[in-house]
């Protein structure tokens, strides 16, 4: 069986992330000359995407999710292959992303660049900033946790 996939269009990805960043749907509208009920079914399919993709993201690197929110584009699991927690994140600049907790030598990775963009990009979305001399692990770690404290998954 094939489930069909989509990605939140350009559109539906930008007033997602307005309302994630809690701006209201009647200033949403005027910002992008939209109707309010527009904006509002943006966001119904934005998330219902969202959704299956988070969802599709852990079945693939058999993760079993233990909180999700299609809202806030973020799940958090645990991977047996890896003995690993693991975070899966949507951002409409990123698409979907897995990261599995470790501790490393970061600087070595040949993926560092990339992950380093990624993370501080994701941190700018959640409006979070880390001191540049923060190793890149040390700002995922720091990331997750505060995604994690403020949907109220942790303490």
């Amino acid at each position: 069986m094939h489930t069909y996939f989509r990605y939140p269009t350009q559109q539906q990805g930008k007033i997602w992330l307005k309302r994630r960043q809690d701006i209201r749907p009647s200033d949403i509208a005027k910002q992008m000359r939209v109707s309010r009920p527009y904006v509002s079914k943006a966001q119904r399919v934005a998330e219902q995407r969202i959704s299956k993709l988070l969802k599709n993201a852990a079945a693939i690197n058999r993760i079993s999710i233990e909180h999700s929110s299609s809202k806030f584009g973020f799940a958090v699991g645990y991977c047996p292959g890896y003995q690993s927690i693991s975070y899966i994140t949507y951002s409409p600049q990123f698409g979907v992303q897995v990261w599995f907790d470790h501790e490393g030598e970061c600087s070595s990775c040949p993926e560092n660049s990339d992950c380093e963009r990624t993370i501080r990009g994701l941190a700018k979305e959640w409006k979070l900033e880390f001191p540049s001399d923060v190793s890149i692990s040390r700002a995922a770690s720091l990331l997750f946790d505060t995604i994690m404290r403020r949907l109220g998954w942790v303490e």
